[in-house]
């Protein structure tokens, strides 16, 4: 079998499916077609039409060339490609439109009982042949029964009248055979099921102000919220009491994002709605010190200020935060959620927390300056100077007054720091741990390094992640 494409087709540089493909073939046709339909149109598209693509076709896909020829002839029947006899065969790829559906024919008598059940339905209207058509080519693409498509017709009838038409009767059929309606007991099933939301979707079209009787659209929208969101009743009529413009659109809209936040019940709802206002204006007081704008706030709302709030922050202490950013020279969002992250790691929450930490760090700024001036540094403290200082006091135990002992022999040296890092470290393998113990010590003269035996030691690569994971702890 050859495959080539219509002189429409081949005029394009790239392949592409159709949108109409995408939307009217692609849902319901099986999974084998679809990947002989658009493999086919690559390789025609691609120039490889001129050998047998059956078996091409059939070589990649793993399949039966049997199975490649049932699948062309099922696109040959929804008229989206054209078989052409010969030796071999070719298979034409045509292009798809509205009127691909239209010029389709079909059996004289498969249809005989519908067309008679639908002549019946409107006895005061002359049905049109091409009305006729679009039924038949909507049921042989969607694979939709006969029985099915006469029960969507009478349900539209009973909600529209019979001035009801044909693509409205479509778009519900739409509608259900995307759910998987396509029997005539599933159809019934679902349009019985949507007639028990009459009564209280009309309560709910009331509540947003509309006066006009419930549509298709309307009920499916209504089983998302109760069914598929799990809504009360209740929540959704009072959600659209609030609901000032926009009707049902803008309903689904806001259940939708209640759904998106957890939200269930109307004293939920109404609670969030509450602190909306006030979350809007910390949002904007945070993006005031920071020294930003942003015209919309909800991004900034549900990614920071929502998560800082669940970490237990509260207003006051979260523009404590924010200013003491913009002070230390972070001027960014996430800038500000890694402090806040920070500070929440250290269990510092309140205000009063953040406050005795502040003070904790000026004290100690002041120690280092202390450390510093001794020895002959007159530079502004640096982080390498607190992490130093971190080192000697908290993780070496040092006290302060050996310390300075140490700032004093460092002063006058190149390298203060550095060499008081060296005597320090010293003292502290030594065991020397007070002033008074480090004025009488004396270092052990250097060994030579023939003294020394010379030991050569291996580790495995997963010592050595262990060594290097362990160097990241603060408490090393």
């Amino acid at each position: 079998m050859y495959a080539r494409l219509s002189k429409e087709l081949s005029e394009e540089s790239k392949t592409a499916l159709d949108n109409l493909f995408i939307t009217d073939f692609l849902p319901f046709a099986p999974e084998n077609c679809l990947k002989v339909y658009i493999l086919g149109l690559a390789l025609a598209r691609g120039g490889s039409g001129e050998g047998d693509i059956a078996e091409e076709i059939a070589r990649r896909l793993n399949i039966e060339i049997s199975a490649v020829n049932d699948a062309f002839s099922y696109w040959a029947g929804c008229g989206v490609v054209n078989l052409v006899s010969g030796s071999p065969a070719t298979v034409e790829f045509l292009p798809i439109s509205r009127a691909t559906l239209a010029i389709r024919k079909f059996s004289k008598t498969k249809y005989k009982d519908f067309n008679d059940q639908l002549h019946a339905m409107f006895p005061g209207r002359n049905v049109l042949p091409a009305e006729y058509n679009e039924y038949y080519s909507f049921m042989e693409t969607m694979h939709m029964e006969p029985a099915a498509m006469l029960a969507v017709i009478a349900y539209s009838i009973r909600l529209k009248g019979e001035e009801v038409t044909y693509p409205y009767i479509l778009a519900v059929a739409r509608n259900l055979a995307r759910q998987g309606c396509l029997t005539y007991d599933r159809v019934n099933e679902q349009l019985s099921e949507f007639d028990l939301y009459d009564k209280d979707l009309l309560a709910v079209i009331k509540a947003l102000g509309l006066r006009r009787s419930p549509s298709i659209d309307d009920k499916r929208l209504f089983k998302k919220w109760t069914t598929t969101f799990g809504f009360p009743l209740e929540t959704v009529i009072k959600v659209a009491g609030t609901v000032k413009k926009g009707g049902i659109e803008r309903l689904d809209a806001r259940l939708t994002k209640y759904y998106e936040s957890r939200l269930v019940s109307f004293e939920e709802i109404e609670q969030y709605e509450k602190n909306r206002e006030r979350l809007f204006a910390l949002t904007k007081e945070i993006n005031r010190i920071m020294g930003l704008y942003y015209e919309q706030l909800d991004f900034i709302i549900e990614t920071y200020v929502l998560k800082w709030q669940g970490y237990g922050f509260d207003d006051d202490t979260l523009l404590k935060i924010a200013d003491y950013c913009f002070r230390s020279g972070v001027r960014t969002l996430r800038g500000l959620d890694e402090t806040v992250d920070k500070f929440y790691r250290q269990g510092l929450i309140s205000a009063e927390n953040i406050d005795e930490f502040m003070f904790a760090a000026v004290r100690r700024d002041e120690d280092i300056r202390e450390v510093l001036d001794r020895a002959g540094v007159s530079r502004p403290v640096t982080s390498r100077d607190r992490d130093a200082y971190r080192t000697w006091s908290y993780t070496w135990k040092m006290p302060k007054d050996l310390i300075l002992l140490a700032a004093e022999k460092a002063a006058g040296n190149a390298s203060p720091v550095a060499y008081m890092n060296a005597i320090l470290g010293n003292w502290h393998s030594d065991g020397v741990d007070t002033a008074e113990k480090a004025r009488s010590y004396r270092a052990p003269a250097p060994s030579s390094p023939a003294d020394k035996p010379k030991v050569e030691r291996t580790y495995t690569s997963e010592q050595l992640n262990a060594m290097f994971d362990n160097l990241s702890y603060e408490d090393i």
